[in-house]
């Protein structure tokens, strides 16, 4: 697909022993949204503490997530898991202010029937960590986090359907 490029790359480190609830304390939004807790999205340790690699995509056209999932494999990036959201939006909590960031990881079943996944954004100069409905169409103002694996070797969360 023409008119993606890299927007940036970050690490992270995930499997920490937090809980969901002190994940979203820890991000200091102004504003989380109520569904996002242990219920919906509890935090999974694996295999302990570890770091990712978020690299960030961004396309100069409208995209869904289907499509920008297909670029992402094409690039050989995996799919973000709702961890490596919550973990950016702490320890990378400026880059949400220059533009909204999406993270295509497996969606949650929400309200209304609508597959959600977490987005980090700003709103009024406040961050906000919110969800919005994977079945979307994405505007060209998106980045969307996905990750390298530095052994190139796909983990579990693969781009076609993990979490």
């Amino acid at each position: 697909m023409a008119g993606e490029r890299a927007a940036g790359s970050y690490r992270i480190t995930i499997g920490d022993g937090r809980s969901t609830e002190e994940l979203v304390e820890a991000g200091d939004y102004a504003y989380a949204h109520s569904c996002v807790s242990s219920d919906n999205f509890p935090a999974r340790q694996g295999d302990g503490r570890r770091a990712r690699e978020i690299v960030l995509l961004e396309f100069d056209h409208d995209v869904t997530s289907d499509e920008a999932i297909a670029e992402a494999a094409r690039l050989g990036l995996e799919r973000p898991t709702y961890e490596d959201a919550l973990y950016f939006g702490i320890e990378h909590p400026d880059v949400q202010r220059e533009r909204r960031v999406v993270f295509l990881h497996h969606p949650w079943f929400g309200f209304f029937g609508r597959r959600d996944v977490l987005c980090l954004w700003t709103n009024a100069g406040r961050r906000e960590l919110g969800l919005e409905g994977f079945d979307d169409r994405w505007t060209q103002n998106s980045r969307f986090g996905f990750v390298r694996t530095h052994d190139g070797v796909r983990c579990s969360g693969a781009l076609t359907g993990g979490r």
